[in-house]
């Protein structure tokens, strides 16, 4: 519940959205509230003290009673200073308090009527009204948070969103069931964004009664008077709202460890939730549309139905707020009584273009503000900058990237700690609430991004990014105080002649994913002598202009996918050039003249390319290099790459195969592909995708590296990887050792088997007491020697992390899963998908009985001989079974299907909504 106004000042308390969620209006005190309060409760301690001194035979009865009046009246005056509106009953609650007290005063009806008159006083100010939440999705997380509050003894709970959400409004129907439930033990603190321990203790002791504290500046000595207070009561809950950062309770003076407290926080950040121990994390979530046209619809207030022209447009504005409630209101309220489709149109396109400053960017913009660190908030608004509204967490290497290549990273030689920094920065706006890593393609809210334009909205940036502009823009528009053009996912055709730029400031130009832009004028380029930042990615350019060559000052030419680029000019004179990506050039068939001059080039991609191998002497030249994507290396070009951190390629023998291995392991490499013997039509990316990976084709022997070194034609594994792909080996019988995977090879997460015509079976010896490996995925694929069991139970036992299996084109294998003596149960705690394709031999997916509570897929596809799936389908009360909670789909043949036996006659038809037919 947001801190009432000031009495004195009259100023709201700007960190609670009013109306986000709820629309619930401000309270607004009365003048003398608070000292009335404090009258009272003064005037009824001297009483209790008079009285006490008269009746020394009734102390402990009085003594008693008072402390529990004293609580009762609390509640009570609390109330009235928060603004809240007495209903009928609570009112009697008063009226019977004061009779309790006049029991016991010598001067009878004096506080009953002083009470009554402050209940009448509350009953004439402007209160707080709540309305009805919106949603069922609220309406639980109200539920939850009420019965989570009531249930748990020892207990820090914490409500986490980004601002605007709505965390304030719901957790006041929260405050309002307590107090209904337990009115004289719930207390309602607003946290201010800048407060200290000692501001808390003091914010706390207000809404508790403590009325000394204030007499004590020590901040030791006020936790002990606070702390023995507050576990002095029988029970407490208090709910601190709007908490920035963490602190520790016990500095506070909070005795959660007790039992005898409940703490409740509310805070943008889930960083702060973790920091603060709570021991559950509740999120509020964004809206659905469904509820958003609903909550819009009502602020709106609309007579009748909207045009259906106009409801288009509304629907797009929605979009743009993204189920933010702080932000549809806004936009509703701003939209009363507009009735012309031209002024809603307007609406929309100052969204669109970021020509509008809402209100609820100044909420936002606290988030921002409170990252504090000066590096952090600039990484931030770069990323706004160089990124659209659907930026998705599959793009932090990308913005990673993007931080190095604006010189925002700094202090390490090494791509890794560059790296490092990089996520630990992003880490910081995540736990800000700035960015969603739950959310997945919505990782960034449109009205985060519109907030972060208008924070850098200056005449040195221009933005215009993902406007739809086809033309680029006139000379007018570049000034020479320009150091930022971001144009990218524009539809710009062409820089044509007409249009040369003078502004010597310039750094950075962003012209990616306009994949209209075809032609790039000679005497554009000419006057951007200062651009250290040229990004033309997924564009539709062929060549560059001869004017590239003369940028000299340029630090990073990004050409990513310009699938029709065929030339690109002399680079010799780029000397300050520390990065060239051309991946994915599928047409460029040559590396540009003076690569060899690039002595502080630290990033060379060349992959999805035509280019091969590097010309002759050139790798010896790049000394500074640190990540090279190329097709091939050439023999002896791996020992002239000292200082490579990030390698992908391929080799062709084992020899340079294991000394590309011996320096990924030297220089401490965290990303890698490597790949030997390279099969036809192979890719680099091809395949899943991990950080470390290693494709080894047409090799009979691999083993783990332990000193580095080999001598008998082994293909060695560096400790690190974290996928082996294996392909064409023939001669090969087993893919490793159990001590390998549980000693040497710790982050083995994938084993990929595919032709291998002798392979018998994927891990081989004696099974190590107590060990497990980190395996997550095994494919086996068209070999055909396997033995007659893939796996066996007691194997099981050791792959505890296992989530897919798929095995396809095996001629051998009669069951996935086998048995072992003694042992007739087993489990795949973690498996969720399983598929199983071409195996005409395969009868059983396990022998005996197995638990695989996880299974979300399962794939059957051409396996004539299987009988039974390996699915426990519990029996409930009325004795009916029931599916697993967590499968999805089962996609099978339909004859299969029909041939499949069970343990109970009602299983088919229990399982037959999840059946998809792939025939």
């Amino acid at each position: 519940m947001p801190r009432p106004l000031n009495a004195e000042e009259e100023e709201p308390n700007t960190e609670v959205p009013q109306g986000a969620r709820t629309h619930v209006a401000p309270a607004k005190s009365q003048r003398g509230t608070h000292r009335l309060a404090n009258a009272d409760m003064t005037s009824l301690k001297r009483k209790l003290k008079e009285l006490i001194g008269s009746r020394q035979a009734d102390m402990n009865k009085l003594k008693s009673k008072w402390m529990r009046i004293e609580e009762q009246y609390w509640s009570v005056v609390r109330a009235i200073r928060e603004g809240i509106s007495f209903p009928p009953e609570k009112v009697v609650e008063v009226e019977g308090l004061s009779k309790e007290v006049e029991q016991i005063l010598p001067v009878p009806g004096r506080f009953r009527q002083e009470a009554m008159a402050l209940v009448r006083s509350s009953k004439t100010s402007h209160l707080v009204t709540i309305e009805e939440l919106l949603g069922k999705e609220t309406q639980r997380k109200v539920k939850e948070m009420f019965y989570t509050i009531l249930r748990n003894k020892f207990f820090i709970l914490g409500v986490y969103g980004m601002g605007g959400v709505g965390k304030t409004a719901i957790l006041r129907h929260v405050y309002i069931s307590l107090l209904d439930f337990l009115p004289s033990y719930v207390f309602w603190i607003a946290v201010p964004q800048d407060f200290s321990v000692y501001v808390l203790q003091e914010e706390i002791a207000n809404a508790v009664g403590l009325d000394n504290l204030s007499n004590e500046k020590d901040v030791k000595r006020r936790a002990g008077l606070l702390y023995g207070h507050l576990n002095a009561k029988k029970a407490c809950i208090l709910l601190l709202d709007g908490l920035w950062k963490p602190f520790e309770v016990k500095d506070v003076g909070i005795p959660v460890e007790t039992g005898k407290l409940k703490l409740i926080v509310t805070t943008r950040s889930p960083d702060v939730c973790r920091m603060m121990l709570c021991r559950k994390q509740i999120k509020i979530e964004l809206l659905d549309m469904e509820d958003s046209w609903r909550l819009f619809l009502k602020k709106l207030c609309f007579a009748g139905e909207l045009p259906r022209e106009v409801e288009q447009i509304a629907r797009s504005l929605l979009d743009r707020c993204c189920g933010l409630p702080l932000g549809i209101i806004e936009i509703a309220t701003r939209m009363r009584g507009v009735k012309k489709e031209r002024e809603w149109r307007d609406m929309l396109g100052n969204l669109e273009e970021s020509r509008m400053e809402l209100d609820v960017f100044k909420c936002l913009q606290l988030s921002y503000l409170n990252l504090g660190d000066e590096q952090v908030q600039q990484c931030f608004l770069h990323s706004m900058l160089c990124s659209g509204n659907l930026l998705s967490k599959a793009d932090r290497e990308y913005l990673i990237e993007s931080f190095i290549e604006e010189g925002l990273l700094g202090g390490s030689a090494t791509r890794q700690g560059l790296y490092d920094q990089g996520n630990d920065i992003l880490d910081k706006i995540e736990g800000a609430g700035l960015l969603d890593p739950e959310k997945g393609h919505r990782y960034l809210h449109p009205l985060t991004r519109d907030m972060a334009l208008h924070v850098v909205r200056s005449t040195t940036h221009m933005v215009k990014a993902y406007m739809g502009l086809k033309e680029i823009l006139e000379e007018v528009f570049w000034t020479d105080r320009l150091e930022k053009v971001f144009l990218q996912g524009n539809k710009i055709e062409e820089m044509p002649y007409n249009v040369s730029p003078n502004c010597p400031k310039l750094t950075r130009l962003s012209l990616y994913d306009n994949s209209t832009l075809g032609d790039i004028h000679e005497s554009f380029f000419r006057h951007l002598q200062g651009l250290t930042v040229l990004d033309l990615g997924h564009t539709g350019i062929t060549k560059l202009p001869d004017s590239i060559s003369q940028l000299e000052s340029l630090e990073a030419l990004l050409l990513q996918s310009c699938f029709a680029l065929r030339f690109i000019p002399y680079v010799g004179k780029l000397g300050s050039l520390r990065k060239l990506d051309l991946k994915g050039c599928e047409s460029l068939e040559e590396v540009p003249e003076g690569m060899e001059m690039l002595a502080n080039l630290r990033y060379l991609a060349l992959d999805g390319t035509e280019i091969e191998t590097l010309p002759e002497g050139v790798s010896g030249k790049l000394v500074n290099l640190q990540y090279l994507a190329i097709k091939k290396l050439r023999a002896g070009e791996e020992v002239k790459l000292p200082k490579v951190e990030e390698l992908h390629c391929s080799v062709s023998n084992v020899e340079m195969f294991n000394a590309c291995v011996g320096s990924l392991e030297r220089n401490n490499s965290q990303r890698y592909r490597l790949v030997m013997g390279a099969p036809e039509n192979f890719s680099l990316w091809c395949g899943r995708k991990t950080e470390r990976s290693l494709l080894i084709d047409s090799c009979d022997h691999i083993a783990a590296s332990i000193d580095g070194t080999s001598g008998d034609g082994c293909a060695l594994l560096p400790e690190s990887v974290q996928s082996l792909e294996l392909s064409g080996c023939h001669e090969m019988k087993r893919v490793m050792e159990w001590e390998w995977l549980t000693t040497l090879l710790p982050n083995l997460k994938e084993i990929i088997t595919k032709s291998c015509e002798n392979l018998e079976e994927i891990i081989h010896g004696p099974l190590p007491s107590g060990a497990t490996c980190r395996l997550t995925y095994l494919e086996v694929n068209c070999c055909n020697n396997m033995k007659r069991a893939l796996l066996t139970q007691d194997m099981v036992l050791h792959l505890p992390f296992l989530q897919e299996i798929l095995v396809k084109d095996c001629k051998g294998i009669e069951v996935i899963m086998g048995t072992v003596a003694k042992m007739t149960h087993f489990s795949f705690p973690k498996l969720m998908n399983l598929g199983l394709c071409n195996l005409p031999e395969l009868k059983s997916i396990c022998d005996g009985t197995t638990r695989c509570n996880s299974l979300q897929l399962i794939s059957i596809h051409n396996c004539p001989k299987l009988k039974g799936i390996p699915l426990q389908l519990p029996v409930l009360d009325n004795g009916l079974p029931s599916p697993p909670p967590s499968l999805q789909e089962i996609r099978i043949n339909r004859q299969t299907w029909e041939s499949l036996e069970w343990d109970h006659s009602l299983a088919r038809s229990t399982l037959e909504h999840f059946i998809k037919f792939l025939d």
